[in-house]
């Protein structure tokens, strides 16, 4: 057994930012799921996803690139993910899909994109 932390693997292209991240991140740091960025010359997210969530101790992977976020599960196939989404569409977008992506890990509910768009962030 290894004595790695269990995370969320996220896997990025290498032109991707941390600042491209931040909100990203920080939703999944909300749902209180450790998370292990890398960065890749891949461009594919849906290659990149899913490399994640086979390599990804909890089973659960996010590809970035391309403007896109990709979210899916080691069970799925590749062409096939659990979500995706344009990335920095805004912040509030973007914190809901790092925790969306924490929540299919505490297999809770999903969080909406429209129903919140209003809504404030607490801090």
């Amino acid at each position: 057994m290894s004595d790695e932390r269990p995370t969320i693997n996220l896997r990025a292209h290498a032109s991707i930012t941390d600042a491209q991240l931040h909100h990203l991140l920080l939703g999944i740091e909300e749902e209180g799921v450790p998370v292990s960025v890398t960065r890749h010359e891949e461009l594919n997210p849906l290659v990149l996803a899913q490399g994640a969530a086979t390599s990804s101790r909890l089973g659960i992977g996010l590809g970035i690139a391309l403007d896109y976020a990709v979210i899916t599960t080691d069970k799925l196939p590749e062409q096939r993910p659990y979500a995706a989404q344009w990335l920095g569409r805004d912040p509030h977008s973007d914190r809901i899909i790092g925790s969306n992506a924490a929540r299919i890990v505490k297999r809770i509910p999903l969080r909406g994109f429209s129903n919140e768009r209003n809504q404030q962030w607490k801090h």
